[in-house]
């Protein structure tokens, strides 16, 4: 009896845990970790939901971290035709993927990561230890299984409070794609800005030109 009512316990426990991981669903992941104690991953949303000017007030999930050597970023993946990700990087452009088996190579630790999410989907947040195999730490900066992201891809973080670049990759080889940057704030707040689409910087090089014109119109007019 006694053997059956253990095993009934841990079936029950492994039953618990398997309800309680979430599925990855191709939002953005955004990681804190001190690289040691817990760290803290925060889900985004999805990239595509990204605005210019948009802000996270994370200030009373990120208290206990010193903001000014904490280190942080954000990764993310999406499948389709062909497949998507992103990442930050301190400037850098990350490197290109040639195909769908270099992009697998960081959605299975991407995946390992969102599965220790309660439920999934934009303003959930976790915290995990920092040694954890799929915390922030082992997966973005220290950690030596080859399947951990940063040995399958790259380290997205950046140190304190910066500026991150963020930029879109597709799994077709093609070069990575800057779409703007994340800053985080003393005040704990993460806000995200845009490059400008390439028709706007048309219209801005239009803008100028009709001024400087405009201007030496003027000028010749009084001359």
């Amino acid at each position: 009896m006694i053997k059956q009512i253990t095993l009934l316990g841990i079936t029950a426990g492994v039953m618990t845990a398997a309800a309680s991981a979430a599925t990855y669903n191709g939002d953005l992941l955004l990681g804190f970790t001190a690289q040691s104690g817990n760290d803290l991953i925060f889900d985004l949303g999805a990239a595509s939901s990204l605005a210019n000017g948009q802000t996270w007030d994370l200030s009373s999930l990120i208290s206990g971290y010193n903001l000014s050597t904490v280190h942080w970023g954000v990764i993310g993946d999406k499948t389709g035709t062909p497949r998507s990700a992103w990442t930050t990087t301190a400037g850098l452009t990350p490197l290109s993927l040639p195909g769908n088996t270099s992009w697998a190579s960081l959605d299975t630790p991407t995946k390992s990561i969102y599965q220790n999410f309660a439920a999934a989907g934009a303003g959930q947040s976790l915290s995990i230890d920092s040694t954890d195999d799929n915390s922030w730490n082992q997966q973005t900066i220290s950690g030596t299984l080859t399947t951990q992201y940063h040995n399958a891809y790259e380290d997205p973080n950046v140190t304190g409070l910066v500026s991150d670049s963020f930029f879109g990759v597709l799994a077709n080889g093609s070069a990575p794609t800057l779409l703007g940057s994340f800053a985080l704030g003393s005040n704990g707040v993460l806000a995200f800005t845009a490059v400008p689409e390439p028709s706007t910087f048309g219209l801005l090089a239009c803008a100028v030109f009709l001024a400087v014109f405009l201007r030496g119109q003027f000028r010749g007019g009084h001359a």
